[in-house]
């Protein structure tokens, strides 16, 4: 019976599609940059990607015809698109890694307007009432397989010789992507009327002033972020000392702590509201770089302790960022409202990006990773004040 089997086909979806999407953006694709010989500017480029990509964000309101049809169709092309990026290692040396760079960046390019359509899709298909519950044990859930893809792809990456184990882990990542697909194909979409005009629903969303204030908010937040997130996955493996099994044991512990994290935070949401949640959680993630820094190949113990920081952080972060867009957006015009909440995540975090490249090449600090890191640390406390009140 609808809508429950399809809610249930998207967890099993999800599943799969987490696995392509942690290894195409995350901890793997960092290691096989690093490998190739990637600089700390060409690694801040690299975690720009899926925020450059947001740009695009807004022409899933161009697109017509059916969601599903539309998501089916981008994902299959961005996941085989991805193919070339994995094949790098075979180029010239000069040309490895802007080969990953430009293909990674395209394959993403294409994905970014899925967000939106997927995101009104779903909404369609999840009552309003159930949205937090829902989507709280539907990330969590993501999160551990998610990152338990992360600790298999970190001791194949060990196991075989660079950047052979990043690449075998990588055309895996294609395969359940590509699985994934399927699997959305058999979900069904309920019946949507007819999108307004593209104009319409942006200008609705931007005349809504506390949804710009929202959005400023979000901006703010990915920019401060993302000061120090490209380095995150480095400052592990070059200061802390981390094998890429160890990398991947860190997001294990995050995503097990993030599977009792997640649901509770869906309930305060469901029950005390989005932003209590932002707030909260936002306060943790804005402190957690603080256990990076204290942390060395000789005292790793407060980077482990961040694992936890981490699923507390993230697992309502996570939710709730997405979730008040939605509430705040009526359903004639949710596509315009996400389009523009996507295009303030992916302004954010190019911004921030290209300040974390900036600072680590001035050289300054026990490595290129420390200052950025601590930047982001002062950055983040600075928004989350504002959170409060989102």
């Amino acid at each position: 019976m609808e809508p429950e089997r399809s809610l249930r086909l998207s967890i099993w979806e999800g599943t799969l599609a987490i696995l392509f999407i942690n290894w195409s953006t995350g901890v793997i694709l960092t290691g096989y940059a690093l490998a190739l010989g990637a600089s700390p500017e060409a690694l801040a480029l690299l975690g720009a990607l899926p925020f450059l990509a947001q740009l695009t964000a807004p022409l899933a309101l161009a697109l017509r015809g059916s969601r599903k049809a539309l998501v089916v169709r981008l994902n299959l092309l961005a996941r085989l698109l991805f193919l070339p990026a994995v094949l790098a290692a075979f180029l010239p040396e000069g040309l490895r890694v802007p080969g990953l760079l430009l293909f990674a960046g395209l394959s993403q390019l294409l994905a970014a307007p899925v967000g939106v359509l997927w995101l009104s899709w779903m909404a369609d298909l999840v009552a309003e009432e159930r949205r937090g519950r829902y989507f709280g044990f539907r990330n969590a859930l993501l999160g551990l397989v998610g990152t338990l893809g992360n600790l298999l792809g970190g001791v194949v990456a060990d196991g075989l010789p660079p950047p052979l184990g990043y690449q075998a882990v990588l055309l895996l990542g294609v395969a359940a992507g590509l699985l994934s697909v399927v699997l959305l194909r058999l979900q069904a979409e309920p019946k949507e009327p007819p999108p307004p005009p593209i104009g319409e629903v942006l200008a609705v969303a931007w005349r809504d002033r506390p949804y710009r204030r929202y959005l400023g908010l979000v901006l703010l937040w990915y920019g401060a972020v993302m000061v120090g997130g490209p380095f995150v996955i480095p400052y592990f493996v070059r200061v802390g000392g981390f094998s890429m099994t160890e990398v991947g044991l860190w997001t294990v512990v995050s995503a097990l702590a993030g599977l009792v994290f997640g649901p509770l935070w869906g309930r305060v949401a469901d029950r005390e509201g989005h932003g209590v949640v932002l707030f909260r959680a936002g306060l943790v993630a804005a402190l957690m770089p603080g256990l990076w820094l204290v942390g060395s190949a000789a005292f790793p113990w407060p980077i482990w302790l961040s694992a936890v920081a981490d699923a507390l952080a993230w697992s309502g972060l996570g939710t709730a960022l997405v979730n008040a867009a939605l509430a705040q957006a009526p359903k004639e015009a949710r596509n315009g409202y996400l389009a523009l909440f996507w295009l303030a995540l992916g302004l954010g975090g190019i911004g921030g990006s290209l300040v974390a490249g900036a600072v680590a090449g001035l050289g300054l600090g026990p490595s290129p990773y420390h200052l950025p890191i601590l930047l982001s640390l002062g950055l983040r406390l600075l928004v989350v004040l504002r959170l409060r009140r989102p």
